[in-house]
């Protein structure tokens, strides 16, 4: 993230003033770029991230994928200030935080305040001539930060932190402080969106794998209860001999096997005349013949499937394709559908966050969605939602995705109307079924607490990632 020198040293090399904002591209919810134009510089674009773990804007010739929706405040952007002039830029002294001045050609005139901090005061703001806020990226209500509201703008008079300094890059490869910060910051987020990539593939081949391993199972189990369809076949064949032996209402019978001498027991139902229990064995066979000779093939092909698994993951792994890792992650089987997937999908900061909204969805995430190392996340004293949080090699899950996470679990439950909820939180290896109780109820050791203050605007911006994987 940047520190305030390093602000004012962006805000010095960007030739804001009389520019002209042509285009707005939104990314996310929380970036966006602005296009500008002036006579000296020509076209050039800046690129705004704010509320991340980075927040960051620098000058920027990188591509970066549009977003898919068009949010509130881009939409806002594009409709009011689009066409408008930078007049003047100021930097709110010993602050992450600067103001551009604009105006149209009817002389109407905004301010835009951008403020790059880590905590809930990261925003962006449009306000008119006198401060009022006309709209804004993130609405706070408690910071009495809405529209129609006046914003008071306060200064600081010394820095907070003493000895700040711009951070060293390698001025040979770099033209500039501004470009060496794009390039920074757009490779740790390919690298952290390339990483994701790869915690889900790993994620989509353990389901993979126990989904084989299940399956393996259960097919040798239906090939062990088959088994026995040619002594069955013989029962019957020996009964169909001797039918004479028997009468309705017999439970069973005793018959010669005329291959060793031995005495063989052939249950009867009573309730059956001769000929029908004679036929019943010989469907019984046949069917069990035929769920054996079809249990030992599907066995073959899916031991070799099993085998492929690794292979092909690997493969795709060392190939070092992000787009054919990507292809894959989101590639579903044919006879997949959404039962498949169990609850709903959340992104924060590339961590996957999954919502179990029934206790059989959360049944389903903790048996076979979870490992040890993932953490759980539910409020206290009410009843709700279990939220997840997919774990990353080598990597701590960041404050701001573990709040995210308890936002959704508090939205996600009975307390939702509640403004402070209590939350506990752990990781799936400290959690035990409750023996006798309810679907998928758990109970936690070493457990932390969490009291959360409902935050409206961190809400909107976590389920404006549904479904982002």
């Amino acid at each position: 993230m940047l520190n305030y020198l390093e602000l004012e040293r962006l805000v010095a090399e960007t030739p804001f003033i009389n520019s002209y904002i042509q285009k707005i591209t939104e990314h996310s919810f929380h970036s966006f770029t602005i296009s500008f134009f002036n006579k000296e510089e020509k076209a050039f674009d800046v690129y705004f991230e704010i509320a991340t773990s980075t927040s960051y804007f620098a000058r920027t010739e990188k591509k970066r994928a549009k977003s898919s929706k068009s949010q509130r405040f881009c939409q806002y952007m594009k409709a009011n200030i689009t066409g408008y002039r930078v007049k003047d830029v100021r930097m709110l002294k010993f602050d992450r935080a600067f103001m551009l001045y604009l105006v149209n050609a009817e002389k109407n005139e905004k301010k835009m305040l951008f403020r790059f901090y880590s905590g809930s005061g990261a925003n962006v703001i449009i306000l008119s001539e006198d401060d009022i806020i006309l709209e804004l990226l993130f609405r706070r209500p408690k910071r009495n930060e809405m529209s129609g509201e006046k914003l008071a703008i306060t200064e600081r008079t010394e820095s907070p932190v003493k000895d700040l300094k711009i951070r060293e890059y390698d001025h040979a490869l770099y033209p500039s402080f501004s470009s060496f910060i794009d390039s920074f910051y757009f490779e740790k987020e390919k690298h952290e969106n390339e990483n994701a990539l790869l915690s889900l593939l790993e994620n989509k081949r353990n389901e993979e794998k126990k989904k084989s391993e299940k399956l393996i199972l259960s097919l040798k189990e239906k090939i062990r209860k088959n088994a026995y369809y040619e002594e069955e076949n013989k029962k019957a064949l020996l009964l169909s001999s001797s039918l004479y032996l028997v009468k309705k209402g017999d439970q069973s019978v005793s018959l010669t096997d005329w291959e060793n001498g031995e005495e063989i027991t052939v249950m009867l139902d009573p309730l059956l005349s001769p000929n029908e229990n004679l036929e019943k064995l010989f469907s019984s066979a046949k069917k069990s013949k035929a769920i054996y000779k079809k249990a030992k093939e599907d066995l073959e092909r899916e031991e070799k499937h099993y085998q492929e698994i690794d292979r092909h993951y690997d493969e795709i792994i060392a190939s070092k394709d992000i787009k054919r890792i990507r292809k894959e992650t989101e590639k579903r089987s044919e006879s997949a559908n959404e039962k498949d997937y169990p609850g709903l999908r959340f992104t924060s900061s590339s961590f996957l966050i999954m919502v179990g909204r029934t206790s059989d969805e959360n049944d389903r995430i903790l048996r076979s969605y979870t490992r040890g190392s993932d953490m759980w996340l539910h409020v206290r004293d009410y009843s709700g939602s279990y939220v997840i949080i997919k774990s990353q090699k080598d990597k701590e899950i960041p404050q701001s995705v573990l709040l995210d996470a308890a936002t959704l679990a508090v939205y996600y439950s009975k307390a939702r109307s509640e403004r402070v909820v209590d939350l506990y939180y752990t990781q799936v290896k400290n959690l035990r079924r409750a023996k006798g109780a309810k679907k998928g109820t758990v109970l936690p050791f070493n457990e932390k607490n969490l009291a959360l203050s409902f935050d409206k605007s961190r809400l909107d911006a976590i389920l404006n990632s549904k479904g982002q994987n």
